[in-house]
């Protein structure tokens, strides 16, 4: 049996083995995950809730790979008592949020004093991003449904453009001590898709004004993709290619959601302090 050859008009990594387990892992999980959107409420929380708890497990495992049982739990304990208390209160889930992180601090001073901050930052990190995707959804009181999907339109904008322009165009590279793989035309790509979806998001739920919206899209791509270096460099310093390998072709959970995290603190703090997007 001969070996299956890319046609000379199809890009090769249109083919790759790899290339087709991130659409069938996209095409699986990214409707379900709207569905959850869609309907709110405690299934979303609980959707939120598992991303942000695996994404803890990686990070802790990109700063120590073998992290004692009980600490993993005292990690895992805090961003639980914050999601749930921030389902019922963004402002009391902040508190529990803002009180665990140097205790968690402290305890990890006396095991792993070089490792400790970042250790901790894994509470702010990801619970804090957890509580902001909660508070944007389902606190807002204007429209979370139109603010939570207008995120998640800018980030997947920001994913796919920014890696269909790399493969097609390539040129010079954005970070190649941190990511080889990115290039400004993937930066580039990836803000234009994420100003056109997030301008059909704004247009659909009829909120914002289409100018400033495009400039605050642009802004959340580039929140994306520091987001996705700093997670970068940390699996570089830890030296792995993924964080994970839970999601076939995506690596782990952490590597598909560096961008949507730090989109939400993003968001959720540009409205909490400047009321952005429904003041525009």
């Amino acid at each position: 049996m001969e070996p299956r050859v890319a046609s000379l008009n199809t890009p090769a990594f249109l083919t790759s083995s790899n290339f087709k387990k991130r659409m069938v892992s996209g095409f699986t999980l990214g409707p379900l995950a709207l569905i959850l959107l869609y309907i709110g409420g405690i299934p979303y929380a609980l959707l939120i809730t598992l991303i942000v708890a695996l994404g803890l497990r990686e990070w802790l495992r990109l700063i120590v790979p073998v992290l004692p049982l009980p600490l993993r739990g005292l990690f895992q304990f805090a961003l639980l008592a914050t999601m749930v208390v921030g389902y019922l209160s963004a402002q009391q889930g902040a508190t529990i949020l803002l009180v665990a992180t140097p205790v968690l601090f402290l305890l990890c001073l006396f095991c792993y004093p070089q490792q400790a901050f970042w250790l901790a930052f894994g509470i702010p990190y990801m619970a804090g991003s957890g509580l902001a995707l909660e508070a944007l959804r389902l606190h807002d009181a204007h429209d979370g449904l139109a603010l939570t999907a207008y995120m998640v339109a800018c980030v997947w904008g920001t994913d796919i453009g920014g890696y269909l322009a790399g493969k097609f165009l390539g040129g010079p590279k954005l970070a190649p001590t941190i990511s080889p793989n990115k290039t400004w035309a993937g930066l580039l790509g990836g803000m234009a898709l994420s100003a056109l979806l997030g301008y059909a998001v704004v247009s659909a739920f009829g909120f914002g004004s289409s100018g400033l919206m495009l400039a605050l899209s642009a802004c959340t791509t580039l929140v994306a993709q520091m987001g996705d270096l700093f997670k970068s460099h940390f699996k570089r310093r830890a030296g792995v290619k993924d964080s994970g390998g839970l999601i076939p072709g995506h690596g782990g959970v952490l590597d598909r959601v560096d961008g949507l995290v730090a989109a939400a603190l993003f968001l959720a703090l540009m409205q909490a302090v400047f009321s952005v997007p429904h003041s525009f």
